[in-house]
């Protein structure tokens, strides 16, 4: 059961520290490897992270990774782009890196990173041949890298720009013309499974009057 999912670089950890064998017996057999958590409850960081062989880890019952993982497309194109362009691959200390140097904001409409979660987002994509190179690099918000904005509606919650509206308050708006005769309250109980949809302390607006 393959219920632990690894990133990228904590693959890259695991094989410095593990050198591709068992942390049980030392099998150094690549194919024969899973990855399993110490700590059920906490994060698959590297540190939380133990590599077994079969033997060593028959007893257990938890959810674990395969040590060779499989590699994406992108991932493939993305280590092919880098090596014809001559460039590292962007490790997430490289991204920090980036972002400081870049003075911790979004490049496009200077949000900090105390304001906004902020992300690397490549102007070619890797897909199209784009590689990590820094001149290919771009320092942005989440909104901006995803071409959001705020929902019209002003409910807090993030929208593309072409629609400018939530999904959650377009599914209101939807479910007011279908039952026009009916009260909020009426609605929500009627569609239990829209509200339960919502984040915590936040229910969808009416659009606003044309």
């Amino acid at each position: 059961m393959f219920a632990v999912r690894l990133a990228p670089s904590v693959r890259v950890l695991l094989e410095g520290r593990s050198h591709g064998a068992c942390e049980g017996c030392g099998l150094e057999w690549r194919w024969a490897l899973y990855v399993f958590k110490r700590d059920p409850e906490k994060q698959a960081t590297a540190d939380n992270l133990i590599v077994l062989c079969g033997s060593c880890s028959a007893e257990r019952k938890d959810g674990c990774a395969p040590y060779i993982g499989s590699r994406s497309i992108r991932d493939r194109m993305r280590t092919a782009n880098n090596r014809r362009a001559g460039v590292e691959l962007l490790t997430d200390g490289r991204r920090r890196a980036l972002i400081k140097v870049r003075g911790s904001a979004c490049e496009i409409c200077g949000a900090t990173s105390t304001e906004r979660v902020l992300q690397v987002h490549h102007r070619v994509p890797v897909l199209q041949g784009g590689s990590d190179a820094e001149s290919n690099l771009q320092v942005l918000c989440f909104p901006c890298h995803h071409v959001l904005q705020p929902c019209i509606t002003g409910c807090g919650a993030w929208a593309g720009k072409r629609r400018g509206i939530c999904q959650n308050c377009q599914t209101r708006h939807d479910l007011e013309q279908l039952m026009p005769e009916a009260t909020w309250a009426e609605i929500k109980a009627r569609f239990p499974s829209f509200v339960a949809q919502w984040k915590p302390g936040y229910e969808p607006l009416a659009l606003r009057p044309a």
